[in-house]
Parts: structure tokens; C-alpha cells; sequence
């Protein structure tokens, strides 16, 4: 179990995903199961947080005592900004925008954002980017195949139906528990395939 967690929040649709997948390792940290809980965001991530559910994105984690740091695109000063301080920690952007993808595949890290999760990848943590955007170009597949060689885990946010979901809340617990699967982090968040009832 990953007990180390930095979540980074881009400027893709889909912002509930994040948030979700905070709420669920805020419980973690709270209950003890997760050492230290970090939170990345960009500017635009603040922006469509307020144009899709109508929140202002730092007041909701700024509120947050189970958060360690929390930390915007030029925080230099951030000590997630060293590779030596990301040691043991796995990383989910979600959502995770092409131009972060695109970013991530070139090197580029002008960014907070970016330049953490080149150092989760420097010193061997997993990585997952909760993609979020429909129809990718060939630029788009080249960039995420890059990165999947690398050992990036690519996971588009494409919810299930076998789920028999309910609710929106169902289909964005499936997301969030795909990501929570990679991480190496249990929980309960979806029911898992077990064939025909």
C-alpha cells in the first residue's frame, strides 16, 4: 500500500475526480493508513473548478487538515520541488490535461506540476494520469505511448457499466478506485467484475 500520496490537479474537465480521490485519502490519513497527503494544483485547475461545479478549488483543500502541502504552479519552495523529497511517493494527476501529457513527454517542466511528477519518476514511484479528454490525435497517442514506455500508467477516465451504476457518483467511484488500484491503495469504491449473476 502506497502510504505516501501526491494527487496533482491540471486544468482538464473532470475536476470531481480529484476531488473524490482527496476525499477518499483524506479518510486514509485520518484513519492512519497514509503517512503524508500532497496536493499540486495549476491555475487552470482553479479556473474549471469554478466554471464546472462552481467552487473555489483552493477554499475546498485549503480547509482540508489532512492535507500536508498544498501547492500552485510556481511554488518553487515546495520541497516536492527535489527529486530527494519524493522518495517513496506515488503520484495520480487526475485530471490530466494533453498539455500536461505533452509536457511530460518532452522533458518540459515549467511547472510545478510537471517538475513533481518528473521527480516521482526519477526515484521509481508509480505514476498514473487519469486522462480525460475525447477524440486524441496521433500527437495525443505518441505522447501517452511515450510516456507508458516510461511507466506511466495511462488511465483514461472512461467510467463502466457493468457496475450497473446508479448515480454520477457511481461512475466517478469507478474512476477513482481504477486510480486508488494503482496506487496500490484498498478500498470499496466499485464492485468488481465477477462475471454474469
Amino acid at each position: 500500500m502506497s502510504r505516501r500520496v501526491i494527487v496533482g490537479f491540471s486544468g482538464a474537465s473532470g475536476v470531481v475526480y480529484g476531488l473524490r480521490l482527496v476525499n477518499v485519502l483524506c479518510d486514509l490519513r485520518v484513519s492512519g493508513l497514509i503517512d503524508r497527503l500532497y496536493i499540486v494544483y495549476t491555475g487552470n485547475a482553479v479556473k474549471v473548478a469554478h466554471y464546472e461545479i462552481n467552487i473555489d478549488l483552493l477554499d475546498i483543500l485549503s480547509g482540508r487538515k489532512c492535507i500536508d502541502g498544498l501547492y500552485s504552479d510556481y511554488d518553487w519552495d515546495s520541497p516536492l520541488a527535489s527529486s530527494s523529497s519524493t522518495i517513496g511517493y506515488s503520484m495520480a494527476i487526475i485530471p490530466c490535461s494533453m498539455d500536461v501529457v505533452a509536457n511530460l513527454a518532452h522533458g518540459i517542466q515549467h511547472r510545478l506540476l510537471e517538475r513533481v511528477a518528473y521527480n516521482v519518476m526519477r526515484v521509481g514511484g508509480k505514476i498514473v494520469l487519469v486522462i480525460r479528454e475525447t477524440p486524441l490525435t496521433q500527437i495525443d497517442l505518441e505522447n501517452l505511448l511515450k510516456l507508458s514506455r516510461s511507466g506511466v500508467v495511462i488511465l483514461p477516465a472512461s467510467p463502466a457499466f457493468y457496475i450497473k451504476p446508479k448515480s454520477i457518483n457511481d461512475l466517478i467511484d469507478f474512476i477513482v478506485g481504477k486510480t486508488l488500484d494503482i496506487l496500490g491503495i484498498e478500498h470499496k469504491l466499485y464492485r468488481r467484475w465477477r462475471g454474469p449473476a
